[in-house]
């Protein structure tokens, strides 16, 4: 089997090639941070995710998708907030959804390339005490005083000032010192959480500001609006930018399921040295590609001689209807595989080229219903993997292991009909790329092996360049004109 790669930096020509094994280990490192975290989305350890701070970090992360956009980075250059950084993982997981969120709301300019999730950018701000991106922060507060302030989100950067072990420890000083609070006092004290539908683009009809309570029945469903581009949303088959979840319960769904998967892989290191070594991630490589290829199906290929490559356009021929694999669905039949599917999900570029090179699509995934369904698709998996490897399945590391009941993996499944908006060249590699929209740059970005989309970053004006655009309605003079391309600096 090839080495599988991914890159964390989409800038130079010569993208650095990670490895899919260390991107992983790195993956379970992260993971364990988020463990501790994502305790902050509920008012104490024994109660469910609230639904208010899900719907908050949820328009965080539509603002921060918006920020990339507006200011020409990658997360490479500006890492989010951590919250935010855990609303992005759970959409990244469909790589599918995640485009349409992009296409469908306008961020086009840069592509999928643009948007791989920084890994190690977080581990080293994690272990290195920093704890926040100060460049990053610095460049979204002076997004938010920019005027009119209604073309802002008007949302702090910072959620959460320290790591979870600061807090602990300044809890246990302070503790005998201070009496002791109720949760309605630490309530009260949060500062006013507003949600401020700034953009030209998607904003909810009736008004521009709404308090989190009336936002959170909005996004659960209690409370029916509509987006004012409802219309253009049902005629196009587009996805509302406010909706990257139907509602905030399938949100709650899946981060429910992910820290499921979460304690399962730290169980899995913890009590077996073994399972994140080299040796093991070699093998699960191997079974990982044997896994995703039964789903699919051999891949079309366009061009000839050396410039033969994979074809991630090619449409059903109007008419042909194509044969379906006896069943649907197959869910990861080790731990292994389903963290090096998870993990190569979190780069979405390069996730949809190997997906299609090796499978001949692309391959997202579906909740399955229930643990006995789960387990029902797991022996209809097994099978399936007898009959096109004519080998035995994987044992270890088996989702039906005893210790394994508490999590439900996710199936890999193909959407119907072809993934993308566009051509795979803009779809990964963005319409215009302009690094940092700075203007008079011109170029071609590569986009992946000879392949490159041109950038012209123009002559306009705005806070960091160029034309065409940015957050999602067009931003103007702030920092969304334009837009070019990429070569990077």
């Amino acid at each position: 089997m090839k080495p599988i790669t991914i890159f964390e930096d989409p800038w130079p020509e010569k993208k650095e090639e990670i490895p899919l094994e260390s991107a992983a280990i790195a993956h379970v490192d992260l993971v364990e941070i988020f463990l501790k975290l994502v305790l902050l989305f509920s008012q104490d350890e024994d109660e469910e995710f609230d639904m208010q701070a899900l719907a908050w970090s949820e328009w965080r992360y539509i603002a921060y998708i918006r920020f990339l956009d507006v200011y020409g980075v990658s997360p490479h250059d500006c890492p989010p907030p951590w919250d935010v950084a855990i609303i992005w993982y759970c959409h990244l997981l469909s790589p599918y959804h995640f485009h349409r969120h992009l296409w469908d709301n306008r961020h086009i300019t840069y592509g999928l390339n643009h948007h791989h999730f920084p890994v190690s950018k977080m581990l080293d701000l994690y272990k290195s005490g920093k704890w926040t991106h100060k460049k990053t922060k610095k460049m979204w507060d002076r997004w938010n005083r920019k005027l009119p302030r209604t073309l802002v989100p008007k949302t702090p950067f910072v959620l959460w000032d320290s790591p979870p072990q600061e807090e602990k420890r300044r809890s246990s000083i302070f503790t005998s010192l201070l009496p002791s609070k109720k949760s309605t006092d630490r309530k009260r004290e949060q500062p006013e959480r507003i949600v401020n539908c700034y953009s030209t683009w998607c904003q909810i009809s009736g008004k521009t500001q709404w308090d989190i309570e009336d936002y959170t029945d909005f996004r659960a469903g209690v409370r029916s609006e509509s987006c004012l581009r409802y219309n253009d949303h049902k005629l196009r088959g587009g996805q509302c930018e406010l909706m990257p979840w139907p509602t905030l319960h399938d949100l709650k769904d899946v981060l429910g399921r992910q820290v499921a998967f979460w304690k399962a892989a730290l169980r899995a290191r913890d009590s077996d040295p073994e399972f994140l070594s080299k040796e093991n991630l070699d093998k699960a490589r191997g079974d990982y590609e044997r896994f995703i290829k039964l789903p699919g199906k051999p891949p079309k290929m366009k061009g000839a001689g050396a410039k033969v490559r994979v074809d991630m356009d090619a449409l059903p021929a109007r008419g042909v209807v194509e044969p379906r694999p006896r069943n649907r669905e197959f869910v990861p039949l080790t731990l292994a595989i389903d963290l090096l599917w998870h993990t190569h999900r979190l780069y979405p570029a390069n996730y949809w080229v190997w997906s299609f090179a090796t499978a001949g699509r692309l391959i997202d995934y579906e909740h399955t219903s229930s643990a006995v369904g789960a387990r029902l698709i797991l022996e209809e998996t097994r099978r399936a993997w007898k009959s096109r490897n004519g080998v035995q399945h994987p044992i270890k590391y088996a989702m039906d292991e005893p210790g394994m009941e508490a999590y439900i993996p996710d199936a890999a499944v193909v959407p119907p009909g072809h993934p993308a908006r566009a051509k795979a060249m803009w779809v990964l590699g963005g319409m215009n790329p302009v690094r940092k929209r700075k203007r008079y740059s011109k170029g071609y970005y590569m986009v992946f092996d000879g392949v490159f989309v041109p950038f012209d970053g123009g002559g306009g004006g705005g806070d960091g360049g160029g034309g065409g655009g940015g957050d999602g309605g067009g931003c103007g003079g702030d920092g969304g004109g334009g837009g070019g391309g990429g070569g990077g600096e």
